[in-house]
This record gives C-alpha cells, sequence and structure tokens, in this order.
C-alpha cells in the first residue's frame, strides 16, 4: 500500500463549528486516511482504518441524521467510541460490536439499531481525522469481506481499498446531489 505524505491521502478541510451563541469557529482539520466497513473472514462486520503514516488512537460512530428532516443546528449524537492506548499507524480491522484488545470500546453497541451510522478514525488531541463512512442499516446488513463500504455508501473491492485508501487521487470523484 502507498502511503507517501505527497500521495498520502492528505488534505486540509476547514469545517465550521457551532458555538452556543450562533457564531462559528473555523477549525482546519486534517483528513489523513481512510475508514470503511466490510466483513471480517467469518462474515461479520468489521471497520476496516487506513491510518496512511498517521497515527490514530480512536474510532468514533455517531447517528446517521437525516438532514432533510433534522435541524442543521442538531449534531450528530456519538454512540460509541473506541479507543486504544498505542495509536494506530497501518491499516487494521475492528468489530464494533465486540473489539479485541488493543481496542476498547465505551459502551456495548448493537449498529443494527441505528437507522445508519457514520464512522471515523481520530487522534485524541489533534485535528487530524480519516474520511469517514456513512453506512445505512441495510448495507451494514449486507457486507461482505470482498466488498469494502467507504464515504457515502460506496462499494469498493477490498483490492480496491488497498490500493486507493491512501491514493486519494485515485478515489472516484463523488457527486452528492
Amino acid at each position: 500500500m502507498r502511503s507517501s505524505a505527497a500521495r498520502g491521502g492528505l488534505a486540509t478541510v476547514s469545517i465550521l463549528v457551532a458555538a452556543p451563541a450562533g457564531c462559528g469557529n473555523a477549525v482546519t482539520t486534517d483528513v489523513v486516511g481512510m475508514t470503511g466497513v466490510t466483513a471480517d473472514a467469518q462474515g461479520w462486520p468489521v471497520v476496516i482504518v487506513a491510518a496512511c503514516g498517521a497515527a490514530y488512537d480512536r474510532i468514533a460512530v455517531s447517528d446517521m441524521l437525516d438532514r432533510s428532516t433534522v435541524p442543521a443546528t442538531q449534531v450528530n449524537e456519538t454512540l460509541l467510541t473506541m479507543t486504544r492506548e498505542t495509536p494506530l499507524t497501518g491499516t487494521e480491522t475492528v468489530s464494533l460490536t465486540d473489539p479485541l484488545a488493543p481496542w476498547s470500546a465505551s459502551k456495548r453497541f448493537e449498529p443494527t439499531e441505528p437507522d445508519g451510522i457514520d464512522v471515523a478514525a481520530f487522534a485524541e488531541g489533534e485535528d487530524r481525522t480519516t474520511t469517514s463512512v456513512m453506512v445505512t442499516r441495510a448495507a451494514y446488513q449486507q457486507v461482505s469481506a470482498a466488498v469494502v463500504l467507504v464515504r457515502q455508501g460506496e462499494r469498493w473491492t477490498r483490492a480496491e481499498f488497498d490500493a486507493r485508501a491512501c491514493d486519494r487521487d485515485s478515489w472516484p470523484e463523488v457527486t452528492i446531489s
């Protein structure tokens, strides 16, 4: 897997963080690497994180809100946080329902309960995250080891994920409607 800094999936994204009073603060977050959802060899859904040269010690799972039915100010609820002592620096899969060491979960979690989830890895105390993956309940229940769901539910083969995750120039263009 390619992981050079020049082609390592490094981008700077400006995110507007809404303050309680309604004013915003611009926060610059580096997006390095990719998070996806696939299945392990036994067919159980797992998250796959490609750190692409970065170091991540947290995976956050948030409720995927239907933005057409909720106020723009409503924040996605964090449903689960998984942590580890030594940061992940390579590519690794992690179960959302039964994470193994070195990962630990903030609570028990059933990914099929919400209508959809948004999953990303990040580093505590750093303005860095992976590209997140948004997955509907139906898509989550149909994952296989041969396919990785990425970004907004795109389906890549596992070989495509391994080749593309750290090479942002190879990502297919996404059109948001």
